[in-house]
């Protein structure tokens, strides 16, 4: 285990990253290979590996699956899913590729919403999970239990809206109920102020290693920072885009 990572308390850990410039940089082989390393250690310290494997596009084409064409998340977790035996949630959109000990756990919640509290954030925010980005800007970047804070308090520019199609892999219908955004009201997700409260008080950290910046982040202490700024107001993690 990475040093920096030895002091965190934590048996699942949800991955993000942005690489796209890293690659423009460097040798894409070279820098898969070293987090694949990473990845490895995390294995072999017991560790719960969750990737994002979103199809964000399910709502226009009404289909999903588990090949690399619906994975919107970035070209990452399609190489690792086929180098490593992760095993993918069924929910159309917000689908999860997960591996390790407690996967099992994980595969079994009812994911009722898309973000609610049986869902795989909801079940990570309450249950000792790091949140880590691979070159992700941690000033701007929005973790996803923001929506899950959103969900939970119940915020006004938000409703419920199911949304249903077919899975081309499993030949059934799937379907995945959502807190979406209104979008008549033209506001979008802004989590600077919450970022860097958290950056200040040393809550979000960053450690620069096998050439990549790593930025993490204990889930539970993010979200209770966002309900708080949510409660206070109801609008403090959004913006107008206009």
């Amino acid at each position: 285990m990475p040093k920096f990572l030895k002091k965190e308390k934590f048996e699942y850990v949800i991955i993000f990253s942005e690489l796209y410039k890293v690659f423009l940089k460097n040798d894409h082989k070279v820098v898969l290979k070293k987090i694949l390393e990473l990845i490895k250690i995390l294995i072999k310290s017991n560790k719960t590996i969750i990737l994002p494997t979103f199809n964000l596009n399910f709502p226009k084409t009404k289909k999903t699956g588990f090949s690399d064409k619906y994975i919107m998340t970035g070209y990452l977790n399609s190489f690792l899913i086929k180098k490593l035996k992760f095993k993918r949630t069924i929910r159309p959109m917000y689908n999860y590729a997960i591996l390790g000990p407690n996967a099992k756990k994980l595969l079994s919640l009812k994911q009722k919403t898309a973000w609610g509290e049986d869902s795989i954030i909801g079940f990570l925010v309450n249950n000792n999970c790091l949140g880590m980005g691979l070159n992700i800007d941690k000033t701007k970047f929005n973790w996803l239990a923001i929506h899950y804070c959103e969900e939970k308090i119940g915020v006004p520019y938000r409703y419920y809206k199911k949304f249903s199609g077919k899975n081309v892999n499993l030949n059934k219908r799937v379907h995945e109920k959502m807190y979406v955004r209104d979008l008549k009201s033209g506001l979008v997700e802004n989590g600077k102020k919450l970022n860097k409260k958290l950056i200040k008080n040393k809550k979000i950290k960053s450690k620069k290693i096998i050439g990549l910046d790593i930025t993490y982040v204990n889930l539970r202490e993010y979200s209770i920072e966002a309900e708080k700024f949510i409660r206070k107001d109801p609008y403090s993690l959004v913006t107008n885009e206009k």
